[in-house]
C-alpha cells in the first residue's frame, strides 16, 4: 500500500521518528535465533514480543520512506504577524480619527492660537486650575496678534472655552503617541510577533506620529506673526492679513495625520488578510481551505488584480488631493466667500477672471532696490507665478478648485464602482465590497460639503464633512490592503504547493 501524503515537515519528522526504530527489530530477530529456547521463555520474553509487534506494525513498505521524503517538500507554515498587532493598529487608528475631528473643531472655533507656547512632553499636560494660572495664560494670549486684531472684546470665560479645545487636542496627541509607541516597540523587539516588513511599518508610523506633533507647533507658530513683515519692499499691494495659521502648514499637518491613519488601517488589514491565508497552511487544515487559499494567492498575483490595484491607488490619490484642497479652504476661510451651489455669484459657474486671478495673490520674488532713496517700482508677476499663487492662496480660486475636485471625485467613483463590478470575479471578493462602501460614502460626503457651504460653515456640519473624508480614505485603504501582494513566505508556500502538484 502506498504511503500517505505528508503535507508538512513536522508530519514527515513524526513519520521518520516512527520509521527509524524499525531497523533495530530486524537485528534483534537475527540475533534471537541463536539464543537457546530456555532463554526465550525468560522474564524478558513478553517485552521482546511486544517490541516485535511494534516493529512489524511500523515497518514501511519498500520505498515508502523515499516516497514520503519526496512528497514532504512543503515548507513550514508561513511566518505572519500576530493578529494582536492588527487590533492594536485599529485601536490606534480610532484615536487618530478622533484627534482629526477634534483638530477640525479646534480650527472651526478658532481655538488653535489660544496657547502661544509649545510646551512639549509633560510640561504642557497640566491644565490651569487656579485663577492665577488662568490669568497667566490669559496675559500671554493678550500679546498675540489674534487678540489685538480680532478678539479685543473677549472675556476670560471665552478664553477658557477656546483654550480647552486646543489643550484637549494636544493632550490627545500625547495619548496617541504613548498608546501606539510603547506597544509598537514591544512588538518589534519580541521575537516571532511581527514580520520584518511590518516591523519597519510600525517604526515608520511611530516616527510619523512624532513628526506630526512637531509639525503641529510649526503650524501654530505661523499664526503668531504677520508673514508679510519679512517680504521685500514692493509697490504691489498685499491683501489684508488676518491672524490665522498658514493654510500650507495646516494642509501639511492634516495630510500627515491622514497618512498616519491610512498607514495604520492599511497595515492592519494586510496583517489580518495574511493571517487568514496562513491558517490554511497549518497542520490539520481541510483540503477545501487549502484550495481556497491557493485561489486567493493566484488572484493576488494576477494581472487583473495589479491593474485594479493601480486604479484604486489613483482613486486614493484623487480623494487625498480633494481633502488637501479642503484644508486650503478651511485655512483661508474660503467657505465663506460664495455660499451657494452650483453657481458662484449671479448665476455663473465660475466667478469673473479678475477674481480668480488677482495679482495680489501672485508668488512674490525678492527684487533688489538700487538705493535707499529709490522707490520700488511695481513688479508685474509672470504668468506662472500668477496662476500658481492664485491656485493656492486666493480664497475664491481655492474654493472653485475644491468644488471641481469634489465633483470629479464623485464622477470617478461611479466609474470605479462599475469597474469593480466588472472584475469582481477576478480579484479577492472583499475588494469590490470596500469599493462599494467608498462610493456610497463619497455621495454622502458631497451632500455634506454642499450643506456646509450653503449654511455658512456651521461647526457640526463642517466637522462631519471632515470626518466623511476620513471614512472615504478608510474604505480605499482597505481596498488596497486586501489587494496587497502576499508576503514572501506565503508566495513560497504557494510555489511549493504548485511544485508538489506537478511532482505527483
Amino acid at each position: 500500500m502506498a504511503a500517505p501524503l505528508l503535507r508538512s515537515p513536522s508530519a514527515w519528522i513524526r513519520a521518520a521518528s516512527c520509521v527509524r526504530p524499525a531497523v533495530q527489530p530486524v537485528r534483534t530477530l537475527s540475533v534471537s535465533a541463536r539464543v537457546p529456547l530456555a532463554a526465550r521463555t525468560s522474564a524478558w520474553t513478553p517485552l521482546r514480543q511486544a517490541f516485535r509487534t511494534r516493529a512489524a506494525s511500523v515497518r514501511p513498505a519498500p520505498g515508502a520512506v523515499l516516497r514520503s521524503y519526496a512528497t514532504a517538500a512543503a515548507p513550514e507554515p508561513p511566518l505572519a504577524t500576530r493578529p494582536i498587532v492588527a487590533y492594536h493598529l485599529l485601536a490606534s487608528a480610532g484615536l487618530v480619527f478622533l484627534i482629526i475631528i477634534v483638530g477640525g473643531i479646534t480650527r472651526l472655533t478658532e481655538s488653535g492660537l489660544s496657547i502661544t507656547e509649545w510646551n512639549p512632553g509633560l510640561k504642557g499636560m497640566r491644565l490651569p486650575m487656579s485663577d492665577e494660572e488662568w490669568n497667566a495664560e490669559w496675559d500671554k494670549y493678550k500679546e498675540s496678534p489674534e487678540f489685538k486684531m480680532i478678539n479685543q472684546n473677549m472675556t476670560l470665560d471665552d478664553f477658557k472655552s477656546i483654550f480647552l479645545w486646543e489643550w484637549s487636542h494636544r493632550i490627545l496627541g500625547r495619548v496617541i503617541g504613548v498608546f501606539f509607541g510603547l506597544p509598537a516597540i514591544y512588538f518589534c523587539m519580541r521575537r516571532g510577533v511581527t514580520t520584518p516588513d511590518v516591523r519597519w511599518k510600525l517604526l515608520a508610523i511611530t516616527a510619523g506620529i512624532g513628526f506630526q506633533g512637531l509639525l503641529g507647533w510649526v503650524m501654530v507658530a505661523s499664526g503668531l506673526k504677520n508673514p508679510y513683515d519679512d517680504e521685500p519692499a514692493t509697490a504691489q499691494p498685499r491683501p489684508d492679513w488676518t491672524p490665522r495659521v498658514s493654510h500650507f502648514r495646516l494642509a501639511a499637518h492634516l495630510g500627515t495625520a491622514f497618512a498616519v491613519y491610512m498607514g495604520m488601517v492599511y497595515t492592519a488589514v494586510t496583517i489580518l488578510r495574511d493571517n487568514s491565508l496562513a491558517r490554511a497552511t497549518r497542520a490539520g487544515a481541510s483540503p477545501e481551505s487549502r484550495t481556497a487559499m491557493s485561489q486567493v494567492l493566484e488572484k493576488l498575483q494576477s494581472p487583473a488584480t495589479r491593474k485594479y490595484r493601480g486604479v484604486a491607488l489613483g482613486m486614493l490619490g484623487l480623494v487625498f488631493a480633494t481633502a488637501m484642497y479642503g484644508a486650503f479652504v478651511a485655512g483661508l476661510d474660503a467657505g465663506l466667500v460664495y455660499s451657494e451651489f452650483p453657481t458662484m455669484g449671479e448665476g455663473r459657474v465660475l466667478p469673473p477672471h479678475s477674481e480668480l486671478f488677482d495679482a495680489r495673490y501672485a508668488i512674490r520674488t525678492r527684487e533688489p532696490v538700487p538705493s535707499p532713496d529709490a522707490v520700488a517700482e511695481p513688479v508685474q508677476p509672470t504668468f506662472s507665478r500668477l496662476w500658481l499663487g492664485n491656485l493656492t492662496q486666493n480664497p475664491v480660486t481655492v474654493q472653485a478648485v475644491h468644488r471641481f475636485l469634489g465633483i470629479s471625485t464623485l464622477a470617478s467613483m461611479f466609474v470605479f464602482l462599475r469597474y469593480s463590478k466588472r472584475v469582481k470575479t477576478l480579484v479577492p471578493a472583499a475588494a469590490p465590497r470596500f469599493a462599494t462602501g467608498a462610493v456610497h460614502m463619497t455621495v454622502l460626503q458631497v451632500l455634506l460639503g454642499i450643506s456646509t457651504l450653503i449654511y455658512m460653515v456651521p461647526v457640526p456640519l463642517a466637522a462631519l464633512h471632515q470626518a466623511g473624508s476620513v471614512v472615504v480614505l478608510t474604505f480605499l485603504s482597505c481596498v488596497l490592503g486586501v489587494l496587497r501582494k502576499p508576503n514572501q513566505a506565503l508566495r513560497a508556500f504557494q510555489q511549493a504547493r504548485s511544485t508538489q502538484k506537478i511532482a505527483t
